[in-house]
């Protein structure tokens, strides 16, 4: 017999099938242990009905034993509250009502959570099938200090499959400071860390992940593993994809507070004198927790600037700052090991592009624009 929620569940209509719809991970899986730690899936929602109800199925459909789920709605105007009810007695706390941002939202949730692993996941995103398990027992096999796993994530466009993506970089901790090297609804988190670094920053409304796994690379180990455990939905209304040149800015925001709360002067002088940091210099806020000196020992810092004005390059170049990248590719040719620069496949094909003659390149760049244009029209 079989005790998975999904004979339990509301009954979608005829047209939705497969996963999380008309199939679940099965409750046997869990059946070799006793015990499972509490993992807390915080997720928030504004307006996103559409997707919502896919994203709930997608977490209670894991049939974790141990499972504490929490939705904050920012107040939506359309269907999400009906479809929240519709729901609530398999939810263990949500709330509707008007919120500060994304960042707000998730924060609330975070002080409502009572999980040892936790993580967000957006109302448009999905869990893979058997995710939570996955997620547990890759907990409970790695030492004490792992503070954070992360894995691979599946990019879809209604209901097509795009791509695979694991990490970017090859994991490290000068690569975990520079920037997000993973995806966000592929990682997860110890709670207990997440109390001693502080929550998500709410002025840092793009790169709010980014600038919290930042911290927690200064407190804990990170683990990479193959495992595939989230979905991101592709649409005209997600931030990467309608507000994809904000990102690196709240980067550049929260890489100039680490060099700052760690001081590392000369970081802040190179990054100065590169001419693209503005008024990202002048952010602040001071770190409320001890860093491990083992950790902070460990880093090689000169790395870690690379890696960060490498993700600052790369953005220049994709919005079509081609003057600024051009002189950021040569503060990088100038100040940093070649090899380096041939070793991030991206990075070294944005650099022998910044040498094609300007205007041949913005030519090229102009009618990957259009195409690009109609392809998300489409």
């Amino acid at each position: 017999m079989d005790n998975g929620l999904l004979r339990d569940l509301p009954v979608p209509s005829s047209e939705k099938v497969g996963w999380p719809w008309r199939q679940e991970t099965s409750h046997l899986v869990y059946s070799h242990r006793s015990e499972w730690p509490r993992i807390s899936i915080v997720t928030p929602s504004y307006n996103q009905g559409i997707f919502l109800e896919e994203t709930l199925r997608s977490v209670l459909l894991q049939n974790y034993p141990n499972l504490e789920l929490i939705v904050i709605d920012g107040g939506s105007k359309d269907e999400s509250v009906s479809i929240i009810q519709k729901y609530a007695s398999w939810i263990s706390y949500w709330i509707s009502e008007k919120d500060k941002g994304q960042s707000d939202a998730i924060n609330k949730g975070f002080q409502r959570a009572t999980g040892e692993i936790i993580t967000w996941i957006n109302s448009d995103d999905l869990l893979t099938q058997g995710a939570l398990q996955k997620v547990a027992e890759h907990f409970l096999d790695l030492p004490g200090d792992a503070g954070l796993i992360h894995g691979g994530m599946i990019l879809f466009k209604e209901k097509t499959e795009l791509e695979t993506r694991f990490t970017y970089l090859k994991p490290s901790r000068e690569s975990y400071l520079s920037g997000i090297v993973f995806s966000q609804p592929a990682a997860f988190f110890k709670k207990k860390y997440l109390d001693h670094v502080g929550y998500l920053r709410e002025e840092l409304h793009y790169g709010m992940d980014y600038d919290l796994f930042m911290r927690l690379s200064l407190v804990s180990n990170f683990y990479s593993v193959s495992d595939v455990f989230a979905l991101y939905r592709v649409h005209s209304q997600s931030k990467s994809v309608a507000q994809t040149n904000q990102f690196i800015d709240d980067w550049k925001k929260a890489f100039v507070n680490l060099c700052k709360n760690l001081n590392w002067k000369k970081e802040l002088e190179l990054m100065n004198r590169s001419g693209v940091f503005r008024d990202e210099l002048d952010f602040y806020y001071p770190f409320n927790f001890e860093c491990e000196p083992i950790i902070i020992n460990s880093i090689e810092r000169e790395k870690a600037i690379y890696f960060h004005l490498g993700n600052v390059l790369k953005d220049l170049y994709w919005t079509g700052r081609l003057d600024e990248a051009s002189g950021l590719m040569k503060l990088l040719e100038s100040n940093f090991q070649k090899k380096w620069i041939e070793e991030d496949r991206r990075l070294e094909t944005v650099c022998r592009k910044l040498k094609i003659p300007r205007f041949v390149l913005k030519s090229i760049k102009k009618v990957k624009t259009i195409f690009k244009k109609k392809d998300t029209d489409n």
